[in-house]
């Protein structure tokens, strides 16, 4: 029996959710009469995907067979499913109220396809109808709740979001690759750096780090982790803008400042109008030009501001996908113990290593960098040395997820005068598939800008 979306069928005088009962049996039956197609079913279909119980366990014990390198026929199947109790001639045998197989469905199943090649055409059916049983489902969890009323508004939009995005349909677990071809791609990208003289991350402006570590990679998440007022902000924004400017999309969540205070620091590190003089009010005419001029850039620039606070992981993959359409190149999120967690039920270490998670599961769903802020620990200032990755508030899933984990810190006492330069260094401490180093960064506190200086004074990256 077939029933499929925008169908009804009757089972047993029941309603049936999408499913094609068919396909079900195609699959089956297909294994029974070439056993080898389950190494092609396997990576691509789990038991879950079956609509009846009775195929369900059907499909588990022809799966525990191949995998025990067992010869499968109609009459070894038998054996094995009377062995394990799960075998009745008829269902008026089993009053038990346990689920077993009967010789009928057997039969059926056997009978179902003449053509075993068809396999995965038939496992692709089954894996769409349960896709659209899951949405069903989550939609009546959905209503159950919305007609309870006792869960925030808010709450209930993120456990569905949560709910829809861990959907898939045609889930594949991926082939194994030889090494032989393998080593083939990896030329091919070592021969596409070497003619374009660069690495293949998105460089940030920062020359002296674009070179040595390669700008931010597709597919990562970079920490940037400092102690409050040591301007990893302005950083973000600096390297946000660099992205926007050069035709890549960048979506910034921001939940600490607003989108008029982030531009703010944008158009003044650009033109050097000083902070102080915008907000205190004590513009120049000549000022004025300039953070009109430095506007400019603005109008064509692919930069997206989201500044509400209390954002949710959830939140920004949403925003962050509807993006992907505007050639979304970066995310930066700032900063991620201001995130507001799925959970609140769970221990603080626990939803921030939630969040830290989805970060990542972000970065290499939309094959996108994302360059995600972090608060260090008051330790680093007790401890009075520059920073460790053991100074990363609830640090042990950060560390985990993260590709790259960078810290900014001062190496020197801040001049009062905000419009000297203070010398400060970016140190990566973690890199998972580069070199580790420091390097030098001048920050010109009333521009809230940074420029490279010269690494050989911390100690650099080896040629």
């Amino acid at each position: 029996m077939t029933a499929r979306p925008g169908t009804t069928a009757i089972l047993d005088g029941g309603l049936v959710p999408p499913c094609d009962l068919d396909a079900e049996k195609g699959v089956l039956g297909s294994i029974v009469l070439k056993p080898d197609v389950l190494d092609d079913l396997k990576p691509i279909l789990a038991p879950q995907a079956f609509y009846l119980d009775v195929h369900r366990k059907l499909y588990r014990h022809l799966v525990a067979m191949h995998d025990a390198g067992e010869q499968i026929d109609g009459t070894l199947l038998v054996a094995r499913l009377r062995q394990a109790g799960d075998y009745c001639e008829s269902r008026e045998e089993s009053p038990d109220g346990r689920l077993r197989i009967d010789a009928a469905l057997l039969g059926d199943v056997v009978q179902a396809v003449p053509y075993a090649r068809n396999a995965v055409y038939y496992a692709k059916i089954v894996n769409r109808m349960a896709a659209y049983r899951s949405i069903r489902l989550a939609g009546e969890d959905l209503l159950r709740a919305g007609q309870a009323a006792t869960d925030e508004p808010a709450e209930l939009i993120d456990r569905a979001e949560a709910i829809l995005a861990g959907l898939r349909t045609d889930q594949h677990d991926g082939e194994p690759v030889s090494a032989a071809n393998a080593v083939v791609k990896t030329l091919e990208n070592i021969d596409a750096i070497a003619e374009r003289q660069s690495a293949t991350g998105y460089l940030t402006g920062l020359e002296t780090f674009d070179r040595n570590i390669g700008g931010l990679f597709p597919g990562e998440l970079f920490i940037l982790a400092a102690r409050p007022g040591m301007g990893k902000t302005s950083l973000a924004c600096q390297i946000a803008y660099h992205f926007s400017v050069q035709g890549r999309g960048v979506y910034f969540a921001s939940l600490e400042m607003s989108a008029v205070e982030l531009t703010t620091r944008i158009l003044c590190s650009r033109c050097g109008v000083s902070m102080r003089r915008v907000r205190t009010g004590q513009l120049r005419p000549e000022d004025n030009h300039e953070l009109n001029e430095a506007a400019h850039p603005f109008h064509k620039a692919k930069l997206w501001l989201h500044d509400r606070p209390g954002l949710t992981t959830t939140e920004i993959r949403r925003s962050a996908r509807r993006l992907q359409k505007h050639d979304l190149k970066l995310v930066v999120v700032d900063y991620l113990q201001r995130l507001t967690p799925s959970d609140r039920r769970i221990s603080r270490h626990e939803q921030v290593g939630q969040m830290s998670d989805a970060l990542k599961s972000l970065a290499r769903e939309l094959d996108v960098p994302v360059l995600c802020l972090c608060q260090l620990n008051r330790q680093v200032e007790q401890e009075k040395g520059a920073p460790k990755l053991s100074h990363l508030r609830e640090s042990g899933s950060i560390e985990q997820d993260a590709d790259v984990v960078a810290f900014l810190h001062a190496t020197e006492t801040a001049d009062p005068d905000p419009r000297v330069p203070v010398k400060v260094e970016l140190s990566i401490l973690k890199n998972r598939n580069g070199e580790t180093g420091k390097i030098a960064l001048q920050w010109l506190r009333s521009r809230t800008m940074f420029l490279c200086g010269d690494e050989a004074t911390t100690g650099g990256f080896d040629d």
